[in-house]
């Protein structure tokens, strides 16, 4: 078999698509030998779909000589799946014309080395505030956290990480700034003070009150707290949704955490929008209560008038 059978272009409708939309991908398929290729059925695979086996469209077309052939496009829904970039691929069933014997060779079906990259990110962009542990001992299991968020169209920030406070004294100051900028609070709860009673590890201060701050601000939070974190105060109660995880298999609570972020997003979103409108309604009341109070003023000055 020759080291060159067909050449292969790729190309899809968009380079950034968003969940719930629809990429097309076609391409061209050029026969560079001196003699005919045969294309039986061509096998479309998208890497943002791993487990689905491939669309398969059927060709069986001859392509001569220095020829080409249109690949019939593929319609793929874009799935609710974590930013990143992924590739549109395709194979081929490919026959070879054989001077010598004068029939076709099957050459099976071949791949080529590599496809098509586009990119998958979420829309609307979420500000979180992340309220999390700054010590060196926490940062693999609180990073890889945060890790998970942020492919689900989260941007994430935290004073003294990415928002920094040159002035000591105004941190408290700056997180409660931070908070109120945010869209919602992500509290992650990592071992860090033991007491000696009930032999379980309780939150430091911080949690708590960035965590009761974001509370009283309506902000949407989640609460992921290590399996060993005692939780007490507002933390311990139901008004706070909180996730637990194990350490000794962060693995399995990651792939976990990653399967409920469409549903921890557009809960997210459901609340912000209520919210928005609980805001436009009172605009508007406010707006119908002053057109009222103008109207009576205009009232008034007429009866006086009169």
């Amino acid at each position: 078999m020759p080291d060159v059978i067909w050449y292969l272009q790729i190309t899809v409708d968009r380079k950034v698509a968003y969940p719930n939309e629809e990429l097309f991908a076609s391409g061209i398929l050029y026969n560079p030998n001196s003699y005919p290729i045969y294309i039986g059925s061509c096998y479309w695979y998208f890497t943002c779909y791993p487990d689905c086996s491939p669309g398969v469209n059927q060709i069986s077309n001859t392509i001569y000589p220095n020829g080409s052939i249109v690949v019939p496009p593929w319609r793929l829904p874009i799935p609710n799946v974590p930013e990143g970039q992924y590739e549109a691929q395709v194979s081929f069933d490919t026959w070879s014309w054989n001077m010598s014997l004068q029939n076709w060779q099957d050459l099976g079906r071949i791949y080529p080395e590599h496809g098509e990259p586009f990119s998958i990110i979420h829309s609307p962009r979420l500000r979180a505030f992340i309220s999390r542990s700054n010590h060196d001992v926490d940062r693999p299991i609180v990073e890889s956290i945060i890790y998970v968020v942020q492919q689900w169209g989260f941007d994430t920030h935290t004073v003294g990480i990415n928002e920094i406070e040159n002035e000591e004294e105004k941190v408290p100051e700056r997180i409660i700034q931070e908070i109120v900028k945010s869209d919602c609070v992500f509290a992650i709860a990592t071992p860090r003070d033991v007491s000696s009673i009930p032999a379980f590890f309780r939150t430091l201060t911080w949690l708590h009150n960035e965590v009761s701050f974001s509370y009283l601000a309506e902000k949407p939070t989640l609460l992921i707290a290590d399996e060993t974190v005692l939780l007490d105060g507002l933390t311990g109660t139901q008004q706070i949704p909180t996730i637990k995880y194990s350490s000794r298999d962060l693995n399995a609570f990651l792939q976990r955490l990653n399967g409920l972020m469409p549903v921890i997003r557009e809960t997210i979103l459901g609340q912000l929008y209520q919210k928005w409108q609980q805001e436009r309604i009172k605009e508007i009341e406010q707006i119908c209560y002053q057109s009222f109070l103008a109207g009576m003023v205009v009232q008034k000055k007429l009866l006086l008038e009169e």
